[in-house]
This record gives C-alpha cells, structure tokens and sequence, in this order.
C-alpha cells in the first residue's frame, strides 16, 4: 500500500540539505515486486480521487516535477497520468524556450499551461529552469531581452532573490485561487545517472533519447545541485511544498511520487459532492423515464 510511504518523509524544508537525502533508498519495501504492487493500487486510488477533483470542480492540481537528466521523471509521469481521464488531466514538458517565449516574463509559458479548476496538470520541468538552468549558464539571459539592471543582479544575486520570491508569490497566488502545487524532485546519484545514460546510448528504444547536452550537463553537476537546493529552500512552503524523491531506484521512486500526489488529492476532497436539490430532481427524473424504479 501506498500509505507505508508518509508524503512528509520526503518534504525538503528551508533548513535541509540534499546532500543528507540518499538517492538510493527504498523506505520500507521489502523488494520491487512490493512498491510496484503498492505504486499499482496508488494508481486506482488516483483514478478515483481524480474524478472526485473533477466532479467538485472548485480547486484544481499542479505537480511539478524536475530532476537530473535520466532521473525517471517520464516514466513516473507516464504512471500517474495513466490513471488520470484525459479530459481532465495533462501532462506539459517544458524544453528550452522558443525566441518568442524567451521575450516574455519567466513564468507566463508556465501561466499558459495551469489546470483549471477541476484538473490536474504535470509539469516536466517547469519554471524552475529559470531559477536553476539560467543560475548554472547566466549566458542563457542574453536571449531573453531583459532590461540591463535586471540582468546585471545575476552576477549580485538580485535577480535570482527577485526571481525565487516571484515564484513564491505567484505558487501562494495560485493557492490562494483554488490551484495547489505540489513539487517533486527526483533526486538521483551521479553514478546511477550515468549508469543509465549509457543504457541510452547501447538500447535501440532509448538511444533516440539521447543527446550531447546529457552529457555535458554532467559536467557542472555540483552547480546544478546547488542551484536546485537553494531554489528548494527558498521557495518550500506550506502552501506548495518540495518533496525530494530517492531516485536511483525507479520503482520506488515512482511509488513516492503516486503517495505524495494522493496525499494531495485525499486534501483536496474527502469524497464526490452531494448533490444539490435541482440535481436531486433530475435524477429522480431520470431515474423515472429509465424506469429503473419499477
């Protein structure tokens, strides 16, 4: 079951270090057979809770999900979203931005792609590139057109403090008006990374995935790890809290991704709505013209 894995076991607070997060844990499963059967059940718990997300319509869920190239964030995005009714669920993966996204504000492709209330939306990386990627390559602010003192606070500082307290009001924003946001960082090791970036380059069905930027990030994998622990610690709240998922296991990582986002599902509704007096009478109606009365 899902519920041996406790969603706060895994929140990253303002204090907490990535370095004390073992990327190689497994909680309390005994194998893989047992987190795969309770990643399974989480999954028809998540199909029920969604449809209750959907039915009362009154507050929608955001998962941002980011990681290390290769840390298993699609494969758990193909697991969640699996169980999700496509009509009400969505699953958006931010590449680096065209030239006509990178003259606007940061956060306005992100605006674009937010649930509606009544669905659940997941990012595959998200606006957090712009707090951790741009922090790591400052180069990349070049392209975005941004007013000079603006771009000068890279090299003070002020323009990532400017950029992490935006993202901090606008996550409290988007609670404020019925979205929760629920963020998962899947944190693997550097050996198991590129364990597995070299699977991509030997297996026919995953060397299309693979690319030179894979390789070339590793390059500044202290600096990406740092950028991605301050970002966390700047912006984990009440409201929209970081969770830091052992990865260097799939299968298990999976399963705490399934426990944190039910834990916000089960939040969010405790069952389906009641329905109203108007509602009532129609379905006495119905129930009479079907005649499933008798």
């Amino acid at each position: 079951m899902t519920d041996t894995l406790d969603p706060d076991d895994f929140r990253f607070g303002p204090a907490d270090r990535l370095a004390d997060v073992d990327p190689s844990a497994t909680g309390s499963f005994a194998d893989e057979d047992a987190a795969e059967e309770a990643t399974a059940q989480g999954a028809r718990e998540l199909a029920r809770r969604q449809l209750m997300l959907e039915a009362h319509g009154t507050r929608g869920l955001l998962v941002v999900m980011e990681g290390m190239d290769a840390a298993g964030k699609d494969e758990a995005i193909h697991h969640v979203m699996s169980a999700v009714d496509p009509g009400s669920g969505s699953a958006t993966a931010f590449s680096s931005m065209s030239e006509a996204e990178a003259r606007h504000p940061f956060l306005w492709r992100a605006s674009r792609a937010l649930p509606a209330r009544g669905e659940l939306a997941v990012f595959n990386r998200s606006y957090y590139d712009q707090v951790v990627g741009d922090r790591v390559s400052p180069e990349r602010l070049e392209r975005q057109h941004l007013p000079a003192e603006v771009e000068a606070g890279a090299e003070t500082g002020a323009l990532w403090a400017d950029r992490l307290r935006q993202i901090r009001d606008w996550e409290r924003y988007l609670g404020e008006n019925g979205v929760r946001v629920v963020k998962l960082f899947f944190h693997v090791s550097n050996g198991e990374q590129r364990r597995r970036l070299i699977e991509r380059t030997e297996r026919p069905e995953k060397r299309w995935d693979f690319s030179r930027a894979d390789v070339e990030k590793r390059r500044d994998w202290d600096a990406f790890l740092e950028a991605y622990e301050r970002a966390f610690q700047a912006t984990s709240t009440e409201a929209a809290p970081w969770h830091v998922l052992p990865a260097d296991r799939k299968w298990f990582s999976r399963a705490a991704a399934a426990a944190v986002i039910l834990g916000a599902l089960r939040d969010l509704h405790d069952d389906f709505p009641e329905p109203d007096d108007d509602h009532r009478e129609l379905l006495a109606w119905g129930r009479k013209e079907l005649g499933a009365d008798g």
